[in-house]
């Protein structure tokens, strides 16, 4: 507009024809636009990346602020965006849910002496209460993976070796046989009624919004040599330790936000459905449905894709299931369009191509510095 003006009035100056002049200067605007507009996005975009900047934000590709703004579903996890991320142990139960120093004593000696890929949980233990670890020394691990959500640890003490398990507690429930009565760990049959006792307090606990891990162990020969995977059968359940990772108060704010934005929000978490739900409620979130990894195990892609558009708590999810998850959102608001172009096409009487292109951010183009939704 400043062109066309500045343009306008030069020629009229020299006193040149009104309608030539006009014509002129709209000319030669419509013939600089091509050319200034790249740069004119690219200032535009960098004043962006300096606002963004100040709330520390970390942009690395202009076009990734372009993609976030048009962003309409947003994945986010949990732990540490959603809550603090200072998590603690709280309790340390039996499988009668009284407490139990043996439970911390096992959960401590599978931490202490495990040299895979430690978590949170693992230093929360460690922190929790220093216990006596010099009489026992490690003899063989099978280190945590997302498929099995366990670790074992083979450790021995001179008069005894043992197998000491800490994971997921479904799975470690399923591959035990007894479970720990006391602290002498008289070990009863697991049975239906056990089971179902044991399963009530899992159910307990999450509602109450605590992070639970199985702890189990079984006595192996003082000559077994490793620790395989096949070692991880018969197992004298424990009990659970119980963890706490409060919200964060200025997600609430965030969600809230979001949602008056437009955007659907879905949580991808690898926590348990109850767990998930106590930290929607303390946010403020409602729940519209909910997705496990047993049940997205299950399903093939175009269904996965209907299922992740009614729902937005996805709990027990491995980082493959959730590399899933994004592409069947994507997938879902792709048919959306398509069913638009198609109703529109049918109205028309010529043909409409669609051509469809990648909106991701990537994993490149924005980089948020520090941690949490806020």
């Amino acid at each position: 507009i400043l062109l066309v003006l500045f343009v306008f009035l030069i020629n009229a100056f020299f006193h040149r024809p009104f309608l030539e002049s006009f014509l002129f200067a709209i000319a030669l605007a419509v013939g600089l636009t091509p050319e200034l507009l790249p740069m004119v996005i690219t200032v535009t975009l960098s004043r962006g990346a300096l606002r963004m900047a100040k709330k520390q934000v970390i942009v690395k590709q202009l076009a990734a602020i372009h993609n976030l703004g048009s962003m309409d579903v947003l994945c986010t996890d949990k732990t540490g965006t959603l809550t603090e991320g200072r998590i603690q142990l709280e309790r340390h139960l039996d499988a009668l849910g009284k407490d139990s120093e043996q439970v911390l004593r096992l959960a401590y000696l599978n931490s202490y002496f495990e040299t895979g890929l430690k978590s949170p949980l693992d230093d929360a233990i460690l922190e929790h209460k220093e216990i006596d670890a010099s009489g026992w020394r490690k003899i063989d691990e099978v280190p945590f993976d997302f498929e099995r959500r366990r670790v074992s640890v083979l450790v021995d003490q001179g008069e005894k070796r043992l197998l000491v398990v800490k994971g997921s507690p479904e799975d470690i429930l399923r591959l035990s046989t007894h479970y720990a009565v006391g602290e002498a760990q008289g070990a009863q049959p697991l049975d239906e009624r056990a089971l179902a006792s044991i399963q009530a307090l899992h159910d307990s606990l999450g509602r109450e919004g605590f992070k639970v891990l199985g702890i189990a162990w079984r006595t192996v020969a003082l000559d077994h040599p490793h620790a395989v995977v096949d070692d991880e059968t018969e197992l004298i359940f424990a009990g659970f330790a119980a963890f706490l990772d409060p919200p964060k108060a200025s997600a609430a704010h965030a969600l809230k936000a979001l949602a008056a934005s437009g955007i659907n929000i879905k949580i991808v978490t690898g926590d348990s459905e109850l767990v998930t739900r106590y930290v929607c409620a303390q946010l403020g979130m409602p729940v519209t449905g909910v997705l496990n990894g047993s049940e997205i195990q299950q399903m093939d892609d175009p269904t996965l894709a209907v299922r992740v558009r009614e729902a937005n708590l996805l709990c027990r999810v491995t980082p493959a299931q959730k590399n899933r998850i994004i592409l069947s959102a994507k997938v879902s608001g792709v048919a959306d369009l398509v069913e638009v172009y198609r109703r529109l096409a049918a109205r028309c009487d010529y043909p409409l191509h669609l051509g469809l292109t990648e909106a991701g951010m990537g994993t490149k183009g924005v980089v948020a510095s520090t941690a949490g939704l806020s």
